[in-house]
């Protein structure tokens, strides 16, 4: 097995294993002035994040199939909602988030290169 089919998986774990790990141990930083009770929703969707990094893993370690494929689409999806969001602070959107990793030109670059990488899967 060749590791080029499965790059767009990789490169999901590559990126989406250190948000997990941000969200989950300084869920302080996600948000301008969080609530304490929003401390274990932003921890509980870093264990989701990180569910997804190890769906990732299973299908980066197995030749694409029809399955991968669909996968593949499903966590294309969820790299939609970065790539809008960052789009609207590149645009001077003032919007009340957190000291994100790296700023929106890098989470615009980032997340679109897996929208486009795992949405090439899907549609091979």
């Amino acid at each position: 097995m060749t590791i080029l089919p499965a790059l767009p998986f990789w490169l999901h774990i590559v990126i989406e294993l250190p948000a997990s790990l941000n969200f989950f141990f300084r869920p302080s930083e996600q948000l301008p002035t969080p609530a304490p009770q929003a401390h274990a929703v932003i921890k509980q969707y870093a264990v989701l994040l990180l569910s997804s990094n190890l769906i990732a893993l299973i299908f980066a370690l197995r030749p694409i199939d029809d399955m991968s494929k669909k996968v593949a689409g499903a966590l294309a999806v969820y790299h939609l909602a970065p790539v809008f969001r960052a789009a609207r602070r590149i645009s001077g959107e003032k919007t009340q988030y957190g000291n994100g990793l790296g700023g929106p030109w890098l989470h615009f670059a980032v997340h679109g290169t897996c929208l486009a990488g795992l949405s090439r899967v899907f549609f091979m």
